[in-house]
């Protein structure tokens, strides 16, 4: 399990994860927004991003997109869920304006990110998130720094393959841990390094409600901070959400 380079990661986040949205937006209600406009006052705007999707009814489109499907997807979740939901939520709109300051003073074409299709990705990411229908840790789990794919595989045991980031605008502190566990409660991978010996990390996968909690644990050898399988400052921790079943 070798780490990931530290090229740019927005491609991680297609379908996994509001625009121009004032802190309290974070427990909108869910009413409609009106086609084309944001879900903010304008008149208010004050960040770039904020002022960019004002300034572009394609950008307030999928800023109202997102803001109609997250207060929807609150109201589905259970609480420990819903609270790991909103500093999701808090997670992207700082990488949502750290794109749009990047962007700042550039033009479209040396532009390295995209913040339409951030924010595009971010609604049908919100969308095709589903409450679970039961304990299981079965399916792909999503959140705004990447997913987490569990398989059945057969022999009461499950393929564990997972692929996040720190951060996905800058693909800083990525990881990448995959392997093969017994199908259990809670899941434990034991990190190994290109010769299969165990890295003195382990990663445990287990169910709160209806989100993924994902923790990691252990030191490494010469008090190595993070495991092989990710890179500088990489670590695995983090909650997901179901994004598809099997």
């Amino acid at each position: 399990m070798m780490p990931k380079s530290g090229k740019p990661h927005l491609t991680v986040f297609r379908l996994a994860f509001i625009g121009g949205v004032l802190s309290a937006l974070l427990a909108a209600d869910g009413n409609a927004m009106a086609q084309g406009k944001p879900s903010f006052d304008c008149a208010k705007a004050a960040s770039v991003a904020e002022k960019a999707i004002c300034a572009n009814p394609a950008l307030a489109q999928a800023d109202a997109d997102i803001a109609k499907n997250y207060a929807a997807l609150l109201k589905t979740l259970d609480a420990p869920a819903g609270k790991a939901l909103r500093d999701d939520q808090a997670d992207f709109i700082v990488y949502r304006d750290q794109i749009a300051g990047f962007n700042e003073n550039t033009p479209k074409e040396q532009q390295t990110f995209d913040l339409g299709e951030f924010l595009r990705d971010r609604a049908a990411f919100l969308a095709g998130t589903r409450k679970p229908a039961d304990a299981s840790l079965i399916g792909r789990w999503s959140s705004v720094r990447g997913s987490v794919d569990i398989k059945a595989v057969g022999g009461a045991k499950v393929e564990i393959s997972e692929d996040v980031v720190i951060n996905p605008v800058s693909g800083s502190g990525s990881c990448e841990i995959d392997g093969t566990v017994a199908n259990r409660k809670v899941l434990r991978l034991e990190d190994t390094d290109d010769n299969d010996q165990p890295t003195g990390f382990v990663v445990t996968f287990r169910r709160n409600g209806d989100a993924l909690v994902v923790e990691q644990s252990g030191t490494g050898k010469d008090d190595r901070s993070e495991p092989p399988s990710c890179g500088a400052n990489g670590h695995a921790d983090g909650t997901f959400f179901l994004s598809e079943k099997p």
